[in-house]
């Protein structure tokens, strides 16, 4: 313990005590669009065929190792929850295996349940589908109102016991999640995650 700061240990007692709810509210409206979408950076692509990724230079069918377990190592499902090859290189080529693959996991991935809504993939998972959407891909049914259900999950499992990289992607979420949704809930997603930024940013 003596290797923690004061607040990851408040962070970590906070974090394991507390029971938040699954708040399933109808989604805040989306924030009005008033320029162009500049396009996001390309990272190389690790969905090889409909449910099948390659990740750590492994790859691996969703038939054969779902979502969870211990199948495959942790890190391997982190990554598999970022859908990162949603703004991957050609990711408008798997745009129907995309739609098809966030329909899969709404089904397969219940709110507050498994590595899913760990707060870190979490985070990163928000900000990917938000820019698939403003990049111009049909919203999958149902997305909007999972991303305004995974953001206020986010909200209450902010993690400030490991703070570092794992706070500064959950304060990005928080602000784009913020950005994308309009109204007093989106304005005080925004504010939190900018408070955190102003912070980690100096840090």
């Amino acid at each position: 313990l003596r290797h923690l700061k004061p607040a990851q240990f408040i962070g970590r007692v906070r974090f394991r005590l507390a029971r938040p709810r699954v708040d399933v509210r109808p989604a805040p409206p989306l924030r009005e669009r008033d320029g162009a979408w500049c396009e996001a950076a390309r990272r190389r692509a690790s969905l090889e065929a409909p449910g099948t990724f390659r990740f750590l230079n492994e790859s691996h069918a969703l038939s054969d190792v779902g979502w969870d377990g211990d199948q495959v190592a942790k890190l391997w499902r982190y990554n598999q929850h970022y859908f990162d090859d949603l703004c991957a290189v050609g990711a408008a080529e798997r745009a129907a295996w995309h739609r098809a693959l966030i329909a899969r996991w709404m089904r397969e991935c219940p709110p507050a349940v498994g590595t899913a809504w760990e707060p870190y993939p979490m985070s990163l998972r928000i900000v990917n589908w938000i820019k698939w959407i403003l990049a111009g891909n049909e919203r999958v049914s149902g997305m909007v109102e999972s991303l305004a259900v995974q953001a206020r999950w986010l909200e209450q499992r902010l993690e400030r016991h490991l703070m570092g990289n794992h706070l500064f992607i959950n304060a990005k979420a928080l602000v784009i999640a913020g950005c994308f949704f309009d109204g007093p809930e989106a304005a005080r997603w925004r504010a939190t995650g900018l408070a955190i930024l102003r912070e980690e940013i100096f840090e």
